[in-house]
């Protein structure tokens, strides 16, 4: 089975339904309509059904992106992008993981 690993900081906002996106730096393959497991550290602590897949520029992200993220705004979110993968420019390609969630571990 698939798996998305994130930071241990992103569980509680995934596990409340707060965070329902995770974005990643480049072009990237997910298998829509599949179940995949999230982890942190390589331990499951979710089953997810992959909703939809969206590639976009960072300079296309917006507010709305960044909610659904769990993040308050855009610019938190660039802040929180350049935080994990280092300095980003706006014409770079992300791929944003639309998920929910069908249980915790």
């Amino acid at each position: 089975m698939e798996r998305i690993n994130f930071d241990p900081e992103f569980v509680p906002v995934i596990l409340e339904g707060s965070k329902k996106t995770t974005i990643r730096k480049g072009i990237r393959s997910y298998p829509v309509g599949k179940a995949v497991e999230l982890t942190v550290d390589n331990k499951p602590f979710a089953l997810a059904k992959i909703k939809k897949v969206v590639v976009k520029r960072i300079s296309e992200l917006s507010d709305e992106d960044a909610r659904s993220d769990g993040f308050s705004n855009r610019e938190e979110l660039l802040n929180a992008l350049r935080r994990i993968y280092g300095e980003v420019s706006d014409s770079e390609f992300v791929t944003i993981v639309h998920f929910e969630i069908l249980n915790s571990q």
